[in-house]
């Protein structure tokens, strides 16, 4: 009679370990989306919703910052589902707010 042995090293792989993914966070459907803030030039209007992010910005942002922005997109990716989102994407929306909020 053996014993049952196990071995040292175990070979398993990193991802195993993760827990399930939720499920995709829809918002009810009573809750209004937020509208963004409306301007006084009217070529803004239909442009956004065709307009691509095509034009880079290079500006220089503290790296402690551009890690928290790269967590948060790979946080929003994993809770969502949603590939679309980006770090430009998210950029991009921060930059329409505060000029929305400050009427630039």
């Amino acid at each position: 009679m053996t014993a049952q042995r196990q071995p040292a090293i175990r070979k398993t792989h990193p991802a195993e370990e993760l827990p399930e993914r939720p499920g995709r966070i829809d918002p009810p459907a009573s809750t209004k989306p937020l509208q963004p803030a409306t301007s006084s030039r009217p070529e803004q209007g239909d442009s956004k919703q065709s307009e691509g992010l095509m034009s880079t910005h290079n500006t220089r942002i503290r790296p402690s910052i551009k890690a928290r922005l790269r967590r948060g997109v790979d946080k929003l990716r994993y809770e969502t589902g949603d590939r679309t989102i980006s770090e430009a994407s998210i950029t991009d929306k921060a930059l329409q707010e505060y000029l929305d909020k400050h009427g630039l």
